[in-house]
């Protein structure tokens, strides 16, 4: 069935006019008069008891947010050349500049204006020798005492990676010379995460223009650690993902940003570099480098084809051991490297070299006694700038400070945090003072001359893992790494960035006092476990001298019986059968 409709076109005029709707004053409709009862339409109505009303007389606001792009910024200056010196007089030539300031000095208002100026200065001079510049306003000793306002981090600057994929900052080293300059390597530790198309550069950068890096340095591999050289601080050594060693000089002008020398991967480590050091050395061109194979490799960076020393670190069971951190001091040692492993301890390598002999390698110390290393992978480790002989290892949910006198186990942990702990480090100017690094981008700083139990303060650095932080010579500055390719330059305040009174002193009897209490513990551990073996033996020897009692059980006995009764049973039908009938005769 077909649909039947009708369609009429209108045209605008003959709608009318337009309405138009005006406030006007108010008019009365219709009255109804509600007290009457016989109204129907009163009726209908309902008197409404109450009404509710909500008002709100707080002004409107409306939020807007809005990200303004970044204001790329490039420094630039003039270099003068001639000088101040006029156009016509050539400021190279010393010959033309002497003849004019003998005409300079031979005009009339030269003898005019330089009394003018002397009188000036006279009066200046004058005034300032009457305050003492140098004057000592606090007696030796007094030191600055810190308070919580002063325990606080403030942001210098934002080094961020330039590259369009997101690499992780692997570690962070300022410069010797106590510049603000830094070394920050990019790359990608996650396994398999790393695509072909990675970028492979990694940059130095100088703080006061973080707009951009100073320097490129261009590997073969993407880095995973780099050194400066603490004596020639133009040489630079780097490790890379796939296991070679780099050196650079950024003194060459041809291509400073290739390396100068890089190791053989036929001789280079099997494992991405996990950390490298310089060695004191007469031609200071010796470094150590470690990885999670297990191997630690010697260089020479005038040689760097082959390592020119090797050493596996083994157990006791002959199981390597793979190296996540490495620490050198030539204060604790020039023969001493404290490594950290995967297995979650600390171990001491001692290598002595011999001039035309092979050099003697050993494990000097294993701190594997019992349970008492971490429970994952030791992140780090780091020694004490003033006792050296103590270091702090940092691994699953805590930090261990350890003693090279006690092996046994460490002399203090901290509280277990909710989140892994993934980098640490001590302050180089405060003894009691080091910070770690955690993996909600969180950085704790811990203080033990004031509190142990508990960090003094907590700063959210980043909303990604820190990977690496270290502290800057002077104590003053910190460097924080993350896995985002951001590093976070940080200013200490003076509660964190000076010595305290004694500070020390205290700290080292804080340190004695907590290894007299585990060499006490240990030997009573040992006292447990002699009194234990000689109660054992008291036990044995005593259930020896008693005769044996053998327990009958009735089932045992049971079945006994009935096999016995089931064998004498067999034999008489067996007998029967087998017996001859007699013959009549």
């Amino acid at each position: 069935m077909s649909l039947l409709y009708s369609q009429k076109t209108r045209t605008r005029r003959e709608f009318g006019h337009a309405t138009q709707f005006k406030d006007g004053k108010a008019r009365i409709l219709k009255s109804i008069d509600a007290q009457g009862e016989d109204c129907e339409e009163a009726q209908q109505w309902v008197k409404k008891r109450y009404s509710t009303i909500e008002i709100d007389c707080t002004p409107e606001y409306a939020q807007h947010e809005a990200d303004t792009g970044n204001l790329v910024q490039k420094p630039s200056g003039t270099l003068f050349v001639n000088g101040a010196w006029p156009k016509k007089v050539k400021g190279g030539e010393i010959t033309e500049r002497q003849r004019y300031l003998q005409r300079l000095t031979a005009e009339k208002e030269y003898f005019k204006e330089v009394p003018a100026i002397c009188d000036i200065a006279h009066n200046s001079v004058a005034q300032n020798n009457t305050l003492d510049l140098y004057e000592q306003y606090f007696k030796d000793g007094d030191i600055y005492e810190s308070d919580d306002a002063t325990m606080k981090l403030d942001t210098i600057c934002v080094l961020k990676d330039p590259s369009e994929e997101k690499r992780h900052a692997t570690s962070v080293c300022w410069h010797p010379d106590g510049s603000g300059k830094i070394a920050v390597s990019y790359s990608i530790m996650k396994f398999q995460k790393m695509s072909e198309a990675t970028p492979v550069q990694s940059y130095i950068w100088d703080i006061n223009h973080p707009n951009a890096p100073e320097f490129e340095i261009i590997p073969n591999s993407p880095l995973t650690c780099l050194q400066f050289n603490p004596k020639t601080h133009d040489h630079l050594a780097g490790g890379m993902y796939n296991g070679t060693i780099g050196f650079w000089d950024i003194r060459n002008k041809t291509d400073r940003a290739r390396p100068s020398a890089v190791s053989n991967i036929k001789f280079s480590h099997r494992d991405p570099v996990f950390d490298l050091r310089y060695v004191s050395s007469r031609s200071s061109t010796e470094l150590v480098s470690v990885s999670t194979d297990g191997r630690l490799l010697w260089w020479d960076t005038r040689k760097l084809e082959k390592p020119i020393d090797e050493f596996v670190l083994q157990n006791e069971e002959k199981e390597i051991l793979g190296i996540s951190g490495l620490e050198y001091k030539s204060e604790s040692g020039p023969t001493k490297y404290l490594v950290a492993t995967e297995k979650g301890f600390p171990v001491v390598v001692e290598r002595k070299a011999k001039k035309d002999q092979p050099s003697e390698k050993k494990i000097k110390a294993m701190f594997n006694q019992g349970h008492s290393g971490h429970y994952s992978a030791a992140r780090a480790v780091k020694r004490n700038p003033v006792e050296t002989s103590n270091f702090l290892t940092c691994g699953d949910w805590c930090v261990k400070i350890w003693s090279e006198e006690n092996l046994k186990s460490p002399i203090m942990i901290s509280a277990y945090d909710k989140n892994y702990l993934t980098s640490a480090c001590w302050s180089t100017i405060r003894p009691g003072v080091f910070f770690t690094g955690k993996s909600d981008g969180t950085m704790d700083i811990w203080d033990i001359y004031s509190k142990q139990s508990e960090a003094v303060l907590s700063v959210k650095i980043s909303e990604t893992p820190i990977t690496n932080m270290c502290v800057h010579k002077h104590g003053k500055m910190m460097a924080v790494g993350s896995e985002d390719g951001v590093t976070s330059i940080m200013s200490l305040g003076k509660g964190l960035s000076t010595v305290q009174r004694m500070e020390r002193e205290v700290v080292t009897e804080i340190f004695e006092r907590e290894k007299k209490r585990e060499t006490l513990l240990d030997k009573m551990r040992k006292l447990q476990e002699k009194q234990r073996e000689k109660e054992l033996k008291q036990k044995s020897k005593a259930a020896s001298a008693k005769p044996k009692e053998e327990k009958v059980d009735p089932k045992e006995e049971a079945k006994k019986a009935a096999l016995a009764k089931a064998d004498a049973h067999w034999k008489t039908m067996m007998e029967k059968l087998t017996a001859k009938p007699e013959t009549k005769t």
